[in-house]
């Protein structure tokens, strides 16, 4: 992933992320209002989709797992985090 000051996206828009971590398949977006605490969805082709319903200060992990209980653990977090601002 790539650093530096926040970046400013739309909730459902794809955001391109540069890792050189290897075995990532899916994002988690924490910001600390979700239930189980993130809100899963698919890494494919160095992008991910922000999910609906997200705003504010947000932080993005990569992720080898997709959890349905929203739980984000260090055993499945492969790079992250990043800081974005969700509009």
């Amino acid at each position: 992933m790539t650093a530096g000051a926040p970046a400013a996206v739309a909730a459902g828009s794809t955001v391109q992320l540069q890792s050189t971590a290897q075995g990532a398949t899916g994002c988690a977006f924490v910001n600390g209002g979700l239930p189980g605490g993130a809100a899963f969805t698919s890494f494919a082709n160095g992008a991910c989709t922000v999910p609906p319903n997200l705003a504010g200060v947000t932080y993005v992990h990569l992720t080898s797992a997709t959890p349905t209980d929203g739980t984000l653990t260090d055993a499945i977090t492969v790079a992250g985090p990043m800081v974005m601002t969700i509009s």
